[in-house]
């Protein structure tokens, strides 16, 4: 934290600061150090059960991942 702020050292943040803002000023900074994200990453949790089946094959093909059972049935 104190490579973005000079003045963030950790017994100021211990003693000083609510994890709340510790966190919001550590979000702020990787932001301005790295940039804003603007396109987010697609999440397994938004895919169908169909989708979720064909992704599991691709890693099965691609030896990511080791065919244990059928999760259909």
């Amino acid at each position: 934290m104190a490579l973005l702020y000079p003045w963030a050292t950790k017994e100021y943040l211990l003693w000083n600061m609510s994890l709340g803002q510790v966190i919001l000023y550590l979000t702020l900074g990787n932001e301005y150090k790295f940039g804003k994200q603007e396109d987010k990453p697609e999440k397994l949790s938004d895919k169908s059960h169909a989708e979720l089946v064909e992704v599991r094959e691709q890693m099965i093909r691609d030896g990511l991942m080791e065919r244990y059972g059928d999760i259909d049935g």
